[in-house]
């Protein structure tokens, strides 16, 4: 059944969501934590009665349980909030770089990811500044000069990067880098000695990707650079990526990494 044709059984609870706003914080703000009237108050800077009107109305509905004076989620509030949460901090990332996602081709990325965009939201995003365009990129280059675990899944040759993962590779990081088959190529014939290098390394893993794909990034234990493709076809070398910090942007950007790799042969 298609989710417009089961809308209607859902209704009630996603107009919930939206009619409170005191509703929807408190079941946010009770997120894998126990907390008194008195507690939420302080950290919602809502009146205690304001919150125990709506605090009923979630008990009523099986969303919150009360024991000694203190209110948490119930298995269902839990995993209400769970989604909550996701749609949320989803909705804020796309506002704030709403030019970006609607400029760039997210073909790249599989639903199930598109469905965990929120993960992105809470890390710290790195844009780059109209006057320095080359800034944010420079500063991605150094991050990867540090790294210890490089990741990166590539359908293009940013500048440098080539001789930066060399350089990584000898002072011992542990690099994967999955390359599609046409930059392969390309890479195979103007970096010849550098690749056959880089193989020998037993901390270096090159695979191939069968497949055209309009998105390359790059995952270290600190941050992702991701990059896609604008919908005209043209890659924005100069500051067109998004760099996330954080723990919660590393995950998504492993998980990303991942799904190539399943679908990938190593070299």
């Amino acid at each position: 059944m298609s989710a417009w044709n089961y809308y209607d059984l859902a209704e009630d609870q996603l107009k919930a969501f939206t009619r409170s706003a005191v509703r929807t914080k408190i079941m946010l703000c009770l997120k894998g934590r126990r907390m008194t009237a008195g507690e939420l108050e302080r950290e919602m800077n809502i009146r205690a009665s304001t919150i125990l009107h709506s605090m009923k109305d979630l008990i009523d509905t099986g969303l919150v349980n009360k024991k000694d004076a203190r209110y948490s989620l119930t298995n269902i509030g839990k995993i209400q909030t769970i989604l909550l949460d996701e749609l949320v901090a989803a909705i804020v990332l796309l506002d704030q770089h709403a030019d970006y996602w609607q400029s760039h081709d997210l073909s790249g990325i599989p639903e199930h990811l598109l469905a965990k965009m929120g993960m992105l939201a809470r890390s710290q995003r790195v844009t780059s500044d109209p006057a320095s365009p080359l800034k944010s990129l420079d500063n991605f280059m150094q991050e990867l000069s540090r790294a210890k675990n490089i990741r990166g899944v590539s359908s293009f040759i940013a500048p440098g990067f080539p001789e930066i993962i060399k350089g990584c590779v000898e002072r011992g990081a542990n690099v994967e880098l999955i390359l599609t088959d046409s930059i392969l190529n390309v890479v195979s014939k103007e970096y010849f000695d550098l690749i056959n290098g880089l193989r020998a390394a037993n901390n270096f893993h090159l695979y191939r990707l069968d497949k055209n794909i309009n998105i390359g990034f790059t995952i270290t234990e600190h941050l992702l650079a991701l990059g896609l493709w604008r919908l005209d076809g043209t890659i924005d070398l100069a500051g067109g990526e998004l760099i996330c910090i954080g723990e919660d942007a590393t995950l998504w950007g492993e998980e990303l990494f991942n799904y190539y790799k399943e679908i990938s042969q190593l070299v």
